[in-house]
C-alpha cells in the first residue's frame, strides 16, 4: 500500500513539473528559501567527559566541586558526609549531579559501629546526552557504605559500587558505567541542555509485587496479547481484500497523468 502511494505522488510529482514554472515548481522553490532561513546549530566547542568528584555542602544546600582526587589520604571522609560523581559531557562549567545530598535519606537507616564511618554516595550516570556511544546510563541512585574510618572516599565506594580506573588512581567507569574508556576530549561538540532534578533510587525502594497480583497481571498480559493477535489477524485479512482495488485506482491515476501531461505539453507547444 505504501508503495503504491509512492508511486502515484511521484508521478503526480513529474506531471506539476512538466506544467512549467508558473506551476508547482515555483513553490517548490519558495519552500527552498523558507528553509534557508531557518535557526543556525549552536556553536559547536571542544568538551570533555568524565566523572566529577563533588560534596554536598549542607550552609547552602549546593555541591561544591572537590579540588583533590577522591583516594587523597589527607582529606578523610567524616560520618555523615554525602559524596556525589557524577558522569557528564562537561563544555564550561563542572555539571553537577542532579540530586540533592540528603543524608537521611540515603544513610537514615544504618548504623555505624566501632571504628566505622557512614558516607552517603549520590551516583548520578548522567543523561542520554552525556552518554558514550552504545551505552546506556543506569538510573541515577543513592547507596550508604559503612566503612572503616580510615578509609577514603573512593575505598569507601568501592564497599557500595564496582569502580574502575585508569592510570594516576582516575575513576575511569562506576558500576561498569561508561562501558569502556576513562575519559575523553571531545572537539566540535554542542553543549548539552540545561539539566532537570532527578529521583534517586534508594535503599529499599524496590517494590515487591504479592503473587496475586502477579498472577493477576501475567493473566492481564496474556489476554492482551491474544486481543492484539486477533486485532492484527484482522488488519492482515483487511489490507489483503483492498489490494486489488488499490492496484487498479492507482493504474487509472497513472493514465489520467499521463494524460494530462500530454495536454500541458501541446498547449505549451
Amino acid at each position: 500500500m505504501a508503495t503504491l502511494r509512492t508511486i502515484v505522488v511521484t508521478l503526480m510529482a513529474g506531471t506539476f513539473l512538466l506544467a512549467g514554472p508558473a506551476g508547482p515548481a515555483s513553490a517548490l522553490g519558495t519552500s527552498t528559501g523558507a528553509i534557508d532561513g531557518l535557526p543556525q546549530h549552536a556553536t559547536l566547542a571542544k568538551g570533555y567527559t568524565y566523572w566529577g568528584y563533588y560534596m554536598w555542602n549542607e550552609k547552602p544546600s549546593a555541591w561544591d566541586y572537590m579540588q583533590v582526587g577522591a583516594n587523597d589520604t589527607k582529606q578523610l571522609p567524616a560520618d555523615g558526609d554525602v559524596y556525589g560523581f557524577r558522569w557528564a559531557l562537561v563544555v564550561k562549567d563542572p555539571r553537577l549531579p542532579r540530586a540533592d545530598g540528603d543524608f537521611d535519606a540515603i544513610c537514615g537507616s544504618e548504623k555505624a559501629g566501632d571504628g566505622e564511618k557512614r558516607i552517603a554516595f549520590v551516583l548520578d550516570y548522567g543523561s542520554e546526552a552525556d552518554a558514550e556511544e552504545g551505552d546506556q546510563a543506569p538510573a541515577p541512585r543513592g547507596v550508604c557504605a559503612v566503612a572503616d574510618d580510615g578509609f577514603t572516599a573512593q575505598q569507601a565506594l568501592q564497599t557500595v559500587a564496582a569502580v574502575r580506573t585508569g592510570s594516576g588512581g582516575l575513576i575511569c567507569g562506576i558500576d561498569d558505567y561508561p562501558s569502556k574508556g576513562c575519559g575523553d576530549q571531545l572537539t566540535d561538540v554542542q553543549e548539552p541542555p540545561t539539566d532537570e532534578p532527578v529521583t534517586l533510587a534508594l535503599p529499599g525502594d524496590e517494590a515487591t509485587t504479592p503473587a496475586g497480583d502477579a498472577d493477576s497481571a501475567a493473566s492481564d498480559g496474556a489476554s492482551s496479547t491474544g486481543s492484539s493477535d486477533n486485532a492484527g489477524s484482522s488488519d492482515n485479512a483487511d489490507d489483503g481484500s483492498g489490494g486489488t482495488t488499490t492496484v487498479i485506482v492507482a493504474l487509472l491515476a497513472v493514465v489520467v497523468l499521463a494524460a494530462g501531461a500530454v495536454v500541458l505539453r501541446r498547449r505549451r507547444s
